[in-house]
């Protein structure tokens, strides 16, 4: 990592059922979530997500963007607060 850009984002990890599209849990650290554009999918909303992908050891595998189960998500600034 460069030195920088400051301390790593936490890594997220969704199981297989909350993320389209792939196998196995997904580990990343989350850089963007497209709030503006849910996705109403399997009748809940989900978010295109976009982050580094992270192996089991820390390794960073490389850029990455899912599709993500809203409910797993930290919610936009607004949403928390109302």
């Amino acid at each position: 990592m460069d030195s920088n850009q400051g301390p790593a984002r936490p890594v997220s990890r969704f199981a297989e059922s909350d993320y389209c599209y792939g196998t196995g849990t997904l580990a990343m650290r989350v850089d963007r979530v497209d709030w503006s554009r849910p996705v109403l999918y399997d009748g809940e909303n989900w978010y295109e997500v976009e982050g580094m992908e992270v192996a089991v050891d820390g390794r960073e595998i490389g850029r990455r963007q899912a599709l993500v189960r809203g409910r797993r998500l930290k919610g936009p600034p607004a949403a928390r607060r109302a």
